[in-house]
């Protein structure tokens, strides 16, 4: 059954799962309601300072704590003299970060769980990825997904910050698949070593954006509820925040 307003508002603790993509304040709005004293979960940082932490500490240039190696080891597909990644490699670090980010996810519902206060979920922009109903269903059952829904004058913002300062991102294998020989067609390669890493994420990164909005959508549908991410740029406490959650509650 769909929580409503009057359910939300009366719960003696708030669980929250913020969703959408990066960029759209899930970080931001989580570390103003730590101020507040909730319980946080950064699925991000788990990731990489525990269910990656041992892939990590070999990556040269960056001490093993150092979140920003999370995205070295991601990378990109393409000529390994450009700095990508050999089409088997990027697709087994693809493979290690979706494991990672299964067992980030368990924990979080599992910290959820036996949390006493209010609490928060970070999660990543990849959670609508997650091709495991019964996670999902999981922590849906457990916190309120709430969907930061990007306006129009956002996603434009979000696309060209992509063009300019391309980055690693996880890509769901299926799609991933028809994306590159999609590419490699279209310019007349032959060889995914052949791919600059930079213009194949420019060329793929719109295609992501536009395929996980649905994916958010049936998540919010599921277990949340879906907000402009915009409602919560000027909260100033945890009574504007749950009013905002509770206006688009039925």
């Amino acid at each position: 059954m769909k929580l409503t307003a009057k359910d939300f508002l009366a719960l003696p603790h708030k669980r929250i799962t913020l969703m959408g993509m990066s960029g759209c304040g899930k970080s931001y709005i989580t570390a103003l309601l730590e101020k507040f004293d909730w319980d946080s979960y950064s699925c991000d940082y788990q990731i990489g300072m525990k269910f990656l932490k041992d892939h990590l500490a070999d990556m040269e240039g960056f001490k093993s704590s150092d979140i920003r190696a999370l995205s070295t080891f991601i990378g990109k597909l393409g000529n390994p003299d450009l700095g990508g990644y050999s089409l088997d490699t990027f697709k087994e670090r693809q493979k290690a970060y979706y494991d990672a980010e299964c067992s980030a996810i368990k924990e979080a519902a599992d910290i959820c769980k036996g949390s006493d206060k209010n609490f928060v979920h970070d999660s990543t922009g990849s959670l609508c990825e997650i091709m495991d109903d019964d996670l999902l269903a999981q922590i849906g059952q457990q916190t309120l997904f709430v969907y930061l829904k990007a306006s129009e004058a956002d996603e434009k913002d979000v696309l060209k910050r992509a063009q300019e300062y391309p980055k690693p991102l996880f890509f769901p294998p299926a799609k991933m698949d028809v994306w590159i020989e999609q590419y490699l067609d279209e310019q007349n390669i032959q060889s995914t070593d052949e791919i600059v890493p930079d213009d194949f994420s420019r060329y793929v990164f719109p295609k992501l954006f536009e395929s996980r909005k649905p994916k958010y959508e049936r998540l919010s549908d599921l277990y949340g509820v879906t907000i402009p991410a915009r409602e919560f740029l000027n909260f100033e406490s945890e009574d504007d925040f749950f009013e905002i959650i509770a206006k688009y509650l039925p």
